[in-house]
């Protein structure tokens, strides 16, 4: 699983959210911790260094190795810099961090690291029920058949396996209604096969069924659910939500195009909304096929 995790914190008691939640995973699968503070001024490294010294002295643990590490600059350069010179495995950081007056979306820090940086983020928003555990005890997996999802369910699998907890597969399928308005600006008026829906809804449950099948032979619990929702991003949130998931485990994108800015899309609408912890696995996009190559 994982063997070293990075923590940035900026100072603020709402970024310590992100601690439990590492020094969980990390001490399941033995990996080491770095508390990154990154500083905007020489004159500041001492304070900084007395805050983490302050956190890993709370946490610390003889089974847990804890590094901490103060760097002047960019925030968001020098997070990726760290992850980079010291291999980091997973980046856990809150979502909504603070730069001035408390930002009101994902935080253009937590948004370039998520972006710029292969490796997964867990992101971790204010409010979180679990914050002062860190417990793990139901991971959601949204699946939709995409190389990108089978990534996610490995990693949420792993996850499973070592906190025993349960997984929540969900595949959601979206109506006709939803198509139908671009479908007649392109396409002109059709006939559409009122037994859609049903048929659509019905393969994706027996899609998800076959897996969770799969997980449960090799000693996992897992329950499998498909819906039909207009809105992808909404039917997660609210299926996590009412199965008191404590974390979601989702790809970023799987493809390049069009299908990479939908999916992209719907990770970010649910990092934004989930009330729960969103692990965000990246999968580097696949290269379009060029003309006169096999796709």
């Amino acid at each position: 699983m994982f063997r070293h995790l990075i923590v940035p914190l900026d100072g603020s008691r709402e970024a310590n959210v992100g601690v439990p939640h590492a020094y969980r995973i990390a001490r399941g699968s033995g990996a080491r911790v770095t508390l990154l503070r990154v500083v905007s001024h020489g004159r500041d490294v001492a304070d900084g260094q007395a805050f983490l010294d302050g956190v890993a002295h709370e946490y610390a643990a003889p089974d847990l190795a804890i590094e901490v590490v103060v760097r002047e600059g960019d925030a968001a350069e020098v997070i990726l810099s760290e992850i980079q010179q010291r291999g980091a495995d997973l980046v856990v950081m809150r979502t909504h961090g603070r730069s001035g007056l408390t930002r009101a979306v994902l935080g253009s820090v937590a948004e370039k690291i998520v972006k710029q940086s292969s490796t997964p983020v867990l992101l971790l928003p204010p409010g979180d029920r679990n914050q002062a555990s860190g417990d793990i005890r139901a991971i959601l997996v949204p699946v939709d058949g995409s190389p990108g999802g089978s990534l996610a369910l490995g990693v949420a699998q792993a996850l499973a396996r070592q906190s025993n907890a349960s997984l929540q597969l969900l595949q959601v399928v979206q109506p006709v209604p939803a198509y139908q308005s671009s479908a007649l600006l392109m396409y002109g008026p059709m006939d559409v096969d009122p037994a859609w829906d049903a048929d659509a809804e019905s393969g994706a449950q027996a899609h998800v069924d076959a897996i969770a099948s799969r997980l449960s032979a090799r000693g996992l619990t897992a329950r499998a659910e498909a819906l039909i929702a207009n809105s992808v991003p909404e039917a997660i949130v609210t299926n996590a939500a009412e199965h008191e998931c404590d974390l979601i485990v989702m790809s970023s994108h799987a493809h390049t195009g069009a299908a990479r800015a939908f999916l992209g899309s719907v990770t970010d609408a649910v990092v934004r909304s989930a009330k729960c912890p969103v692990l965000v696995v990246r999968r580097e996009a696949e290269r379009e096929s060029q003309p006169g190559e096999a796709a």
